[in-house]
C-alpha cells in the first residue's frame, strides 16, 4: 500500500483547478510569472476543528472549501464573500489578524498589463461569513504582490505582516545592489507593523530592502538563531540575493545572507525552515529548478559560465547557483549548504519545499510540487524566439499569431518529489512509492490532518488540473504513531504563531515553529504534528511561547492530541549560554601581524575549457618551525605568481614580525604550493624547501623550478644554488625522510599536472641528499613506479609494515593512495597487497598518525567529499576520457557520472561541439543532444584512443593500520561536507586521544557544480578506537571560513600548542588549543 492515496474530485467534492487562458493580452510571452500558479491555505474557518481549504486562482475565482468530516468538501465561496478580488491572484493566508480568536483570509495579487489585482484581506465574522476590511485595517497593496507572511516580530503580542512582493525589473542584464535601498512602491518587500488593528509600514526603520530587483517568490519566519526572536528567509528569483533577515530583537533587522550563508540558490522560489537532523536548530530548504532527467538538463538554460559568474560576484552579488539548496544550521546564524550531500538540489522547475513528517518516524521528510506548463528556458525555444523577426513583432505586442511560439515551449508533465529522511543527512526519493508520482504542473502546496487522525495529509493546487488531495495511510502502512500539539495562546496573537515546541522522545527531541506561512504561495494548518514512530509516551513537552514564557510537561502520552495554553505557562525561557571553553580560541589578533594571501587572476579554463576544476589556485604554501633558533616556532607563508612568500619570526610575547627575505622576494614570480622546513645540508638549523605551481607556467619555464633556501642560523635565507635537480613540474607537495637511512634528510617532490595537458601524468621524484645539501634524483634507480603515480597532491613517509624502513603513500586526483614499499632499497608499487587498491579518488591530503592506540600508525585521508555534484562509487564510477579527438591539435577531457545508472558526460552540446566542430552535423539541436552518453558522442574509433581514468570514492577517510597493509573507514558525515585539504592529528581537548581537526573547501569549479564551501573547518572528537565524532561549532570553537588549504602546528611562547590556518586569498589565522 503506498504511503498516500489521491482522492478523485468526485469523492472528495474539491472541484477546483486552476485554469489559465490562452490570451494575448497576459500570458508569459509578456509576463514571465505567468506559469508560476497559485496558492492554497489551510485551516480551520468555522470553528468545527476540521481544517478547510482556501483556494487562489490566478484569473479564475479564488474557492473556499468548508471541510465535513471524512475527506468530504462543500464550496462555501459565494456565502461566505471571498471570492477574492478581479485581476491575478496569487497567494493565500490564513491567519487571526485581529486577534478575535478566527481565521481571517488574506489573498495577494498582481496589478500588470490588463489584470487590475489587488491585495484583500478577508475578516472572518465567526458565522461563515467574511467581510473585505483591507483598507481598514492598513493591508492594502497595489502592485506585484506574491505572499504574505503573519508573526509577531516586534514582540508585542499581535500578529505583523510581512508582503513579499516581485520585481518587474527585467531579469536579462545584471543589474545593481544598490538598486535594493531605493524603495520601490510597487514592487519592493514590506514590513507592516500591527499598531492596535492598524498596521503601519515600518520596512524602512526596521532595515527592510524595498527596492525593484527583489524577486521575492518564498518567505519564511523562524528562530534561526534560537534567541526568542522570529528572523526571515526571503527567496529572490533571478540575480538578486536571498535576504536573512536577523531580528535584532528591538524592532529592526540586519540583512545578513553573506554572514550566515556562503552561497544560495540562484533562482530561488519555495522555502521552508524545520530541524531536520534534531539538532535543536532550524535548517533550510530552498528550492530552485535544477533538472533530474538529463535530456532536460541538456536541454534548459540554467548555469552560467565562470566569466558571467564572476561578472555578477563582483558587481556585489552573493554566490547563486541554480540549484536546490539545504542550508544545515550550524549555530550562531552560521549554515553549511549541503543539498548535494542530503541528495535533493536536483527537483526540476520546483516551487513548494514542504518539510514535515510524512511517514511519522521521527524525522521530518520533504515535499516538492513540480513542473512548469510552459519552459521558457528551452534553449532551442530560445534559440527561435531569439530571431530578430520574432523580436520585432514581440516588441509591438503580442499577437494571435505570437501565441504560437507557446507551441514552441516544450510542456513536460513532472511528479512532485518526496524525499525520505533517512537520518544522517540522507535523503532517498519515494515519491512513486508513496503515491505521489502521478506527472502534472504542480505549485501552491499545504499540509494538514484534514480528518483529526494524526496523519498529515497533503492539499496542492495544479495548473490545468484539478487540486490534488492526498490522504496519508501511515497508520496503516506502517502503524506509526503521532502527537498533534494544538496552541492557545494569548492577547492579540491567539494562534500563538512563533511559539517552538520542543518534544523528546527516547532521548531524540523533536523542535516544531507555529509559523504557518511557509513554502510556495501558501499556509498550512496551524496544528503542530509530531511523528514518534512506534513510542507510546514522550519524556517531555516544552513550548516557548512568543512573550518567553514556557511550560514543560513530562511523562506525555502520544498517539493523540493536547492542547496548551499560553495563560497556563508559569515558566521564563532564558536563552542558552555556552556551558564550557571550547576546544579551540582564535589568538590571531595576538599575532599582531596580518598576512593575506593575495591569488592573482587567471582562469585555467580558457586555456582548458573541459577541466573539472581549476588547478591555479592550489596555495599558499604553510611551514613552521623554529627558524631562528630560539626555542619558540615560525612561520613561512607562500604567494601566489607576483607576491613573495613571507618568513614570520614569533616573539617572545606570541606576537610575529615579519622578517625582510631578499631571496623570496627575488622569487615573486613563482606561486608557492607547499613548503618545509628541514635541515637540508646538515649545520643544525631549518632551512626551506619551495615547491613551485599554480598551472599558468608550462613547458620548462623557469618560474616552474622548485627552490631551496638555506639558513644562516638567524632566520636569513639565501637561494642554494645548484643544490636540486633542474625538473620543471607543476609541483604539488614536498615531503623531507631520510629513507636511505644514512642520517640526513631526502626528499619525495609530488607533482600535480601537467599544464595545458590535464589528464596527462606528471613527473614526481625522488631527491637523495648528499650530505651537504645537494640532493640526486635516484626517482629512475629506486623508485619503482613513484615517478609515474599520477597526478599527486599529498604524500607521507610512514613505516606501515614495521620493518624498519620508510615507505611512501601517494595521494592524488584519480588515482587510489597508493603504497610504496621500500624493498632492498628499491620502492615497490604494494597498493593492492596494503589493501587500499581500487581506491580510487579525488583525494586532497595524506597525513600520519596512531589513531586507534595500537601503536601502528594509521593514515587521515582529505577527499572531494560527498557534498558535490559529481558522484562516484566503485560499480558506479566517476570517468574521465582524455585524448586529441578529432585530431584537433589540443588534448580535451570528457568528464562523466553515473545519474539514475546511466553514465552521462558533464559538458553539454556548446562546451563539446566548440573544441570538436564536427560534432555540429551529428548534433544541429539541443534536442537531438538531449542524454547522449559518451558512447553516443564519439564514434568507436575516438573511443579508443582514449586514456580512461576513473575515481571510486569521494568520502574522506582514515585508513587504520592491520599491521601489513590498511583497511579505509569513512569518516562522519559532517566531514563529507567539503572537500579536506589538510588534517592534523594530535589530543587537542586534552582526554588522552587522538583528535583530528580538517581544514578545506575550494572554490575553483564551474558554476553548473557550484563551490565547494560547507566547511568552516572541523573538529572530529577521537574515541580512542580510530572512530570519531563531531564536534559542534560552538564547542569546538573552529569557525574557518574560505578556502583552507594548510593547517600546522605551532608552539607558542608559554608552551601553549596553536595551529596556523592557510587560506587561499585570505589572511593567515592563528587558533590555541586548550590541551598544552
Amino acid at each position: 500500500m503506498p504511503l498516500f492515496e489521491r482522492l478523485a474530485p468526485e469523492a472528495t467534492g474539491v472541484a477546483f483547478s486552476n485554469d489559465l487562458p490562452r490570451d494575448t493580452s497576459f500570458n508569459i510571452l509578456n509576463y514571465l510569472y505567468y506559469y508560476n500558479g497559485a496558492g492554497v491555505a489551510v485551516g480551520d474557518v468555522d470553528g468545527d476543528s476540521l481544517p478547510d481549504l482556501y483556494f487562489a486562482s490566478n484569473v479564475g475565482t479564488n474557492r473556499l472549501y468548508r471541510n465535513l468530516g471524512s475527506y468530504r468538501f462543500e464550496d462555501v465561496t459565494e456565502r461566505s464573500g471571498v471570492a477574492g478580488p478581479d485581476g491575478w491572484k496569487t497567494g493565500v493566508t490564513m491567519a487571526d489578524v485581529n486577534g478575535d480568536g478566527r481565521l481571517d483570509l488574506y489573498a495577494s495579487a498582481v496589478a500588470y498589463l490588463g489584470m487590475h489585482g489587488r491585495n484583500v484581506l478577508y475578516i472572518n465574522n465567526g458565522d461563515g461569513t467574511f467581510t473585505d476590511r483591507t483598507e481598514e485595517f492598513g493591508l492594502a497593496h497595489t502592485g506585484f504582490s506574491t505572499q504574505a507572511a503573519f508573526f509577531d516580530y516586534d514582540g508585542d503580542g499581535d500578529l505583523d505582516m510581512y508582503l513579499l512582493n516581485h520585481s518587474a525589473h527585467t531579469e536579462r542584464a545584471i543589474g545593481s545592489p544598490a538598486l535594493r535601498r531605493v524603495p520601490h512602491a510597487s514592487a519592493g518587500d514590506r514590513l507592516l507593523r500591527n499598531d492596535g488593528g492598524r498596521f503601519t509600514d515600518v520596512s524602512a526603520r526596521a532595515g527592510i530592502y524595498q527596492g525593484v530587483e527583489g524577486y521575492g517568490l518564498g518567505v519564511v519566519a523562524s528562530d534561526l538563531d534560537l534567541d526568542g526572536c522570529v528572523d526571515l528567509y526571503v527567496a529572490n528569483d533571478f540575480q538578486e540575493n536571498d535576504y536573512l533577515y536577523r531580528n535584532n530583537c528591538d524592532g529592526t533587522f540586519t540583512e545578513s545572507i553573506a554572514r550566515a550563508t556562503a552561497h544560495t540558490s540562484r533562482f530561488s522560489m519555495g522555502v521552508d525552515a524545520a530541524d531536520l537532523d534534531n539538532d535543536g536548530r532550524p535548517d533550510l530548504v530552498v528550492l530552485d529548478m535544477l533538472p533530474r532527467r538529463e535530456d532536460v538538463l541538456k536541454t534548459s538554460a540554467s548555469s552560467e559560465g565562470f566569466n558571467l559568474f564572476d561578472l555578477r560576484v563582483r558587481a556585489g552579488y552573493w554566490p547563486q547557483y541554480a540549484r536546490n539548496t539545504l542550508q544545515l544550521n550550524r549555530g550562531g546564524m552560521r549554515f553549511s549548504e549541503v543539498g548535494y550531500l542530503a541528495g535533493v538540489s536536483a527537483t526540476d522547475w520546483s516551487w513548494s519545499a514542504l518539510l514535515a513528517d510524512l511517514d511519522d518516524d521521527g524525522r521530518k521528510d520533504l515535499f516538492v510540487t513540480n513542473g512548469i506548463y510552459g519552459r521558457p528556458n528551452d534553449l532551442d525555444y530560445i534559440n527561435y524566439v531569439g530571431n530578430e523577426a520574432v523580436q520585432a513583432s514581440l516588441a509591438r505586442g503580442v499577437s494571435a499569431a505570437d501565441l504560437s511560439l507557446l507551441d514552441s515551449m516544450p510542456r513536460i508533465p513532472l511528479a512532485n518529489a518526496a524525499f525520505r529522511n533517512e537520518g544522517g543527512l540522507r535523503f532517498v526519493e519515494r515519491a512513486a512509492a508513496w503515491g505521489l508520482g502521478e506527472p502534472g504542473f504542480s505549485n501552491g502546496a499545504a499540509y494538514a490532518d484534514l480528518t483529526n487522525s494524526g496523519v498529515l495529509d497533503l492539499v496542492v493546487n495544479n495548473v490545468n488540473a484539478p487540486a490534488s488531495i492526498y490522504r496519508n495511510r501511515v497508520r496503516e502502512r506502517t502503524g506509526n504513531s503521532s502527537l498533534t500539539v494544538r496552541l492557545k495562546g494569548a492577547g492579540g496573537n491567539t494562534g500563538g504563531v512563533g511559539a517552538r515546541v520542543l518534544l523528546t522522545v527516547g532521548g531524540t527531541t523533536q523542535l516544531l515553529e507555529q509559523m504557518p506561512t511557509r513554502g510556495f504561495l501558501s499556509s498550512v494548518d496551524p496544528s503542530l504534528h509530531f511523528g514518534v514512530g512506534t513510542a507510546t509516551r514522550a519524556d517531555s513537552l516544552v513550548v516557548i511561547w512568543p512573550d518567553r514564557r514556557m511550560q514543560v510537561l513530562h511523562d506525555v502520552a502520544l498517539g493523540s492530541s493536547i492542547t496548551l495554553s499560553q495563560a497556563q505557562a508559569t515558566g521564563r525561557w532564558i536563552p542558552a549560554t555556552p556551558n564550557a571553553t571550547p576546544v579551540f580560541t582564535d589568538v590571531t589578533p595576538s599575532m599582531k601581524t596580518s598576512v593575506r594571501h593575495l591569488e592573482n587572476d587567471f582562469l585555467d579554463y580558457d586555456r582548458e575549457p573541459l577541466m573539472p576544476h581549476r588547478l591555479s589556485t592550489e596555495g599558499p604554501a604553510l611551514a613552521s618551525g623554529d627558524v631562528n633558533g630560539d626555542g619558540l616556532d615560525d612561520l613561512f607563508v607562500g604567494g601566489a605568481k607576483w607576491q613573495a612568500g613571507v618568513l614570520l619570526l614569533q616573539q617572545r610575547d606570541g606576537a610575529f614580525r615579519s622578517a625582510p627575505q631578499a631571496a623570496l622576494a627575488a622569487d615573486s614570480i613563482s606561486e608557492d604550493v607547499d613548503a618545509a622546513f628541514f635541515d637540508a645540508d646538515g649545520d643544525g638549523d631549518l632551512d626551506l624547501y619551495v615547491v613551485s605551481a599554480g598551472n599558468e607556467f608550462w613547458g620548462d619555464m623557469v618560474q616552474l623550478a622548485d627552490r631551496l633556501y638555506l639558513n644562516d642560523g638567524r632566520g636569513t635565507l639565501t637561494p642554494a644554488v645548484d643544490a636540486l635537480p633542474p625538473f620543471r613540474e607543476n609541483g604539488s607537495c614536498v615531503v623531507p625522510g631520510d629513507f636511505d637511512a644514512d642520517g640526513d634528510i631526502d626528499l619525495f617532490v609530488g607533482s600535480r599536472v601537467v599544464s595545458r595537458r590535464y589528464g596527462e601524468t606528471p613527473r614526481s621524484h625522488l631527491l637523495v641528499n648528499d650530505g651537504t645539501g645537494r640532493f640526486r634524483d635516484v626517482t629512475a634507480e629506486v623508485g619503482g613506479g613513484i615517478g609515474e603515480a599520477g597526478m599527486v597532491t599529498s604524500a607521507a613517509w610512514i613505516d606501515y609494515d614495521g620493518d624498519g624502513q620508510l615507505d611512501l603513500v601517494v595521494a592524488g586526483e584519480w588515482m587510489p593512495v597508493r603504497v610504496f614499499r621500500q624493498e632492498s632499497g628499491r620502492f615497490r608499487d604494494r597498493t593492492a597487497q596494503a589493501g587500499l587498491g581500487g581506491s580510487d579518488g579525488w583525494w586532497n591530503s595524506v597525513s600520519v598518525a596512531d589513531l586507534d592506540g595500537d601503536g601502528r600508525e594509521d593514515l587521515v585521508l582529505g577527499n572531494l567529499g560527498l557534498n558535490s555534484y559529481l558522484t562516484a562509487t566503485p560499480t558506479e564510477p566517476a570517468r574521465l576520457y582524455v585524448a586529441d579527438f578529432f585530431s584537433t591539435g589540443t588534448l580535451k577531457q570528457i568528464l562523466t557520472f553515473f545519474k539514475g545508472g546511466v553514465s552521462y558526460p558533464v559538458a553539454g552540446r556548446d562546451d563539446l561541439v566548440r573544441l570538436m566542430p564536427a560534432l555540429r552535423q551529428r548534433y544541429p539541436s539541443y534536442r537531438s543532444f538531449g542524454a547522449a552518453r559518451v558512447e553516443d558522442i564519439l564514434p568507436a574509433a575516438e573511443l579508443a584512443r582514449a586514456t580512461v581514468l576513473s575515481a571510486h570514492t569521494f568520502s574522506s577517510s582514515v585508513a587504520l593500520s592491520t599491521g601489513s597493509g590498511f583497511r579505509l573507514q569513512p569518516l562522519p558525515v559532517e566531514a563529507q561536507m567539503f572537500p579536506v585539504f589538510s588534517a592534523l592529528a594530535r589530543d587537542f581537548d586534552g582526554d588522552g586521544r587522538v583528535d583530528l581537526l580538517l581544514g578545506g573547501n575550494f572554490y575553483g569549479v564551474p558554476p553548473l557544480y557550484g563551490r565547494y564551501d560547507a566547511g568552516n573547518g572541523l573538529l572530529l572528537h577521537g574515541a580512542g578506537d580510530g572512530s570519531f565524532a563531531a564536534v559542534d561549532m560552538a564547542a569546538s570553537g573552529v569557525d574557518l571560513t574560505g578556502e583552507v588549504r594548510d593547517l600546522r602546528v605551532v608552539r607558542r611562547a608559554g608552551g601553549r600548542l596553536a595551529v596556523a590556518v592557510a587560506r587561499n586569498n585570505e589572511t593567515v589565522r592563528l587558533l590555541q588549543a586548550r590541551s598544552r
